[in-house]
This record gives C-alpha cells, sequence and structure tokens, in this order.
C-alpha cells in the first residue's frame, strides 16, 4: 500500500500496517484494549474525539505549516454564539500562547527544522510498520516529535509494577521514540540510529517546554518491550487469537453485559 498524508490515517492503512499507537492500543500497560483495538480496526467502533487530541493537532499544523488550513478545516474550533461568535474558542486561543513559546525559544526552533511528517515504513518483527515524524533532520542526525501535555512533572502509578511513573514511561513515549528511529534506520538503509528528540510544550498558564533526547540504550530496551509483545498482538489482529475485554474502556463500557455479580471486596484499589 502506499501511504500519503491522505490515507495514513484511513482504516485501510491502519490493517495493512502497525503503527505505535495501534500497538499500544493492544496493550493493557498503556491503556489499551485488545476488543477496543480490533473493533476500531474494523470499523465498528469509533472512539469519541477529545479536546485534548484537537489541541495537539492545532499545534502540530503549527509546526507542519498548515495553521491556517487548519482551522478552515476545523469550523467546530470557533464559538458559534454570544458575543465571542466567530472568535476562536477559548482553549485553542491558548494554543496560540503554546506556539508562542516555541517559536520564542531559538533551540527548539532548531530542533523542529528540517522535513515535515515525513511518512516511512519498514518491515519489522514479521510485519509491516508505519510511521510519520514530526520533523526530520537526517544530515544533522536527529529527528523531533511535537507533544502537547497537561504538564511535564506529573506522575501516574503503574497498579502492576507498584512503582509511580512520569509521562514518557506512563504514555509509552520512549517505544514510540525507538519505533520511529528502528523504521527510518531500515527505511533508509543506515547502520546507526538518528537520536531521537522530544519537544513537549505545556497547557499549563504560562507554558512550560523542554526539549528531550534519547540514547541507544532505551532505544534498545524499548524494542526489546515490542518484540517481547508484539506476538500477540499479531495474533490477536489477525484474527487468529478472540481479543480480551478490559471491561474499563469506553468501547467495554458501551458493549458491556454483565454475565456474573461482584462481591463488594472485588472493588479494591489496590
Amino acid at each position: 500500500m502506499d501511504l500519503n498524508k491522505s490515507n495514513y490515517f484511513s482504516p485501510e492503512a491502519d490493517r495493512h500496517y502497525m503503527s505505535v499507537s495501534q500497538f499500544k492500543s493492544f496493550l493493557p500497560a498503556y491503556g489499551g484494549c485488545e476488543a477496543a483495538a480490533m473493533a476500531k480496526i474494523s470499523g465498528e467502533y469509533v472512539p469519541t474525539p477529545l479536546v485534548a487530541f484537537m489541541e495537539g493537532h492545532y499545534v502540530h499544523a503549527w509546526n507542519e505549516g498548515a495553521l491556517e488550513q487548519f482551522k478552515e478545516d476545523n469550523p467546530q474550533m470557533y464559538s458559534s454564539q454570544g458575543k465571542t461568535k466567530g472568535e476562536l474558542k477559548s482553549n485553542f486561543r491558548h494554543c496560540d500562547k503554546l506556539i508562542e513559546v516555541l517559536q520564542n525559544d531559538p533551540l527548539v526552533m532548531k530542533a523542529l527544522a528540517g522535513r515535515k511528517e515525513v511518512i516511512m515504513t519498514a518491515e519489522m518483527f514479521g510485519i509491516p510498520w508505519k510511521v510519520m515524524l514530526d520533523s526530520y533532520q537526517p544530515v544533522t542526525g536527529i529527528f523531533a516529535d511535537l507533544k502537547v501535555l497537561a504538564d511535564i512533572d506529573g506522575k501516574w502509578w503503574n497498579k502492576d509494577a507498584g512503582v509511580y511513573e512520569n509521562f514518557l514511561q506512563h504514555y509509552g513515549y520512549t517505544i514510540q521514540m525507538s519505533v520511529y528511529a528502528e523504521v527510518e534506520k531500515r527505511f533508509k538503509g543506515r547502520k546507526d540510529w538518528l537520536l531521537p528528540h522530544m519537544v513537549v510544550v505545556t497547557k499549563q498558564n504560562p507554558p512550560d517546554h523542554e526539549i528531550i533526547y534519547f540514547d541507544y540504550d532505551i532505544i534498545e530496551q524499548s524494542l526489546s518491550i515490542v518484540k517481547n509483545n508484539i506476538e500477540r498482538v499479531k495474533e490477536v489482529k489477525s484474527g487468529r487469537t478472540e481479543p480480551v475485554r478490559c471491561e474499563r474502556c469506553e468501547y467495554c463500557r458501551k458493549t458491556k453485559k454483565i454475565d456474573r455479580i461482584k462481591h463488594f471486596s472485588e472493588l479494591n484499589l489496590y
């Protein structure tokens, strides 16, 4: 399948290719649910769009140089009544402050330089993968991903591991950047990885921001996580194994049928 920006996020592309977001959508450790992932791939389930995602897309459109077109394509970002009718809603006006913070930092603009939204594919772990790099600078030896977050210093409890995690661990961003590095290396036929960078800006007022880079050690560790889990994902996606329901996500709540009555002690927090 020949990928481009028009069909990259299409159901056909998702059925043909594995992506980092699809991989994580199968794994409970990253908030995934096998049943929901399969329902989405089949077209049975379309997740409810989150405002937070739109805010992220808004900032990404700026990085791509396509913000005005993005505004035209998304009239729901504008107020439709009252004194502010026709103006951007307040959360998107705040996104302009995020963009201003990024624009005014020379090192950020240096990290985000290069080609934008670069699509690459490669065979990995026995299946085709797709990636889209926000900013690509092969001559410099780096690529960068842009993230919009609530905050940088938050912590999230990992019930299985019994520890708190930072946002990189919680959302699987180390896996994302590592897969991007490996796919780029294979796509270009190079011997070594480019160094992944992540530009992070927060929705706080005033916004915070950082540039984070990832070394070869974390790339190797993260790729091993993919290797250890990909066979199960392949089995489920191919239809050879029944997907497991998590009974917590939006899809499971929508399709839930109670098959037994729980004892009160089953509702323990830990």
